[in-house]
């Protein structure tokens, strides 16, 4: 039988009807959307939805989609029955609503998936909750959207939660908000409402705000949050914010609120890199009850280094193939690289090619704007030679040719040659961050479509 776990459950059934191209986008988003199980009995599955209308389209139309989705998740036939809100005691609705609140619990420490890519910014919000305020005050995460930000502003809340048993208060929230509050206060011209607003702060010992950036030119509201940061940060009361840019780069703040942001620490999340990528999908499959084991090593290295932008770009290609080998795949069949293609053709433009030497020159020749006919010369100009190496490592890394090999791809050099340029170009990846970063978004540039 089903865990008693109807969150889940659901979430998993909207995921196999959202990428579903017979359902019409307009149903799936007003009446499939906002629906939720409200109880499974006895192989009985209750959904209540929004509205009578809703009741009828989805009785008349997904009944049996989703008891065949069902019974691919549980293994046992399963019948299904909607039921309009109306239907059912006001008890239930208030503990969907208890449900819902109890969401940010999902995210923990312990099930962010960790890797080069987003360390710094796990180990400094793990930092702070061991001393709340006194280093790092504010902490900065930003990052591109689907990077794990807020998942670390919970998993902090969490933490703080447990480690010290309810005694801090605790205040998250997202910076729209926030903005909402302000504009009824601003409109009652009243400063000791104001001032009542901003006091009403002190009451807390801990201030998370997410996606900081959507309060942007709006002058008075930043105004606001201006003194509750300072105060906050006065008393060394933790405070931590996310955002999209690093603080350098926001835009439609006043130069002291940007010089607060950056008085603390300030760390970013780069897109997964491909292990962590890799992990990511791992993990993403086992939580979704699935056998890892079915999908083939190729399949996921695939999606590892085509869908890495974020997790959340991860997940859906996920979601995607995983659907797609409910409509069109066996039960325990391998899925294959040739699925993922098929179950793509439609979404995005992905054609397949060998990754070769040819390719990856290219690429370095690309990024440093050299042609491939000078990064193979013997010219000995010191960006050039760079690119040289960089390239000759790649081709190493990437397809394991021989050294002797290498040489002849530029030129004929001897292999000592190649053995230097290799070790030179690992030796400073070592030594130098930035250089390590332009390495890594190198590989995956040649990675793409490649396999």
């Amino acid at each position: 039988m089903f865990e008693n776990n109807y969150q889940e459950i659901w979430n998993k059934i909207k995921q196999f009807l959202q990428y579903d191209e017979t359902i019409d986008p307009v149903i799936f988003n007003n009446y499939i959307k906002n629906a939720y199980i409200s109880n499974i009995n006895k192989n009985h599955c209750l959904i209540v939805v929004n509205s009578i209308f809703a009741k009828e389209i989805l009785t008349k139309n997904l009944t049996n989609k989703i008891e065949n989705i069902l019974e691919k998740i549980n293994k046992e036939q399963t019948k299904v029955t909607f039921l309009e809100l109306s239907d059912i005691e006001k008890e239930k609705l208030q503990i969907k609503k208890s449900e819902k609140l109890t969401t940010n619990n999902n995210f923990l420490f312990e099930n962010f998936v960790k890797g080069e890519s987003n360390n710094e910014a796990f180990q400094a919000a793990l930092a702070i909750t061991i001393e709340l305020g006194k280093n790092w005050n504010p902490l900065f995460i930003y990052g591109n959207s689907g990077l794990g930000k807020t998942h670390l502003l919970h998993a902090i809340e969490n933490e703080i939660i447990k480690k010290y048993q309810n005694k801090k208060k605790i205040l998250c929230l997202s910076s729209e908000e926030f903005g909402r509050m302000i504009p009824e206060i601003l409109q009652q011209n009243n400063s000791n409402d104001i001032e009542k607003f901003k006091n009403s702060f002190n009451q807390y010992d801990v201030l998370l705000v997410d996606d900081i950036q959507f309060l942007a030119n709006r002058n008075k509201t930043n105004e606001i949050f201006f003194h509750i940061f300072n105060a906050f940060v006065n008393k060394h009361k933790q405070i931590v914010i996310t955002s999209d840019k690093n603080p350098n780069e926001l835009y439609g703040f006043e130069e002291r609120n940007i010089s607060r942001f950056q008085s603390g620490l300030s760390v970013g999340i780069d897109s997964p890199d491909f292990e962590t990528a890799l992990t990511i999908l791992k993990t993403k499959i086992k939580s979704l009850n699935y056998d890892p084991s079915i999908f083939t090593e190729e399949t996921l290295h695939f999606i590892a280094h085509n869908f890495n932008n974020d997790v959340r770009q991860l997940e859906g290609a996920l979601n995607r193939l995983i659907f797609y080998s409910i409509l069109y795949i066996k039960p325990n069949q391998l899925i294959t690289i040739n699925d993922v293609m098929k179950a793509f053709k439609n979404n995005i433009n992905i054609t397949k090619e060998k990754l070769t030497s040819k390719k990856i020159k290219k690429v370095v020749g690309d990024y440093y704007n050299i042609p491939i006919k000078i990064l193979i010369s013997t010219t000995r100009v010191k960006s050039i030679t760079t690119a040289r190496h960089v390239a000759m490592y790649l081709i190493k890394e990437l397809l394991n040719e021989s050294f002797v090999n290498i040489g002849n791809e530029f030129g004929g050099k001897d292999h000592t040659t190649v053995i230097s340029a290799f070790n030179k170009v690992k030796k400073n990846i070592e030594k130098s961050y930035d250089f390590k970063k332009i390495i890594e978004g190198l590989k995956k540039e040649c990675m793409k479509n490649s396999n």
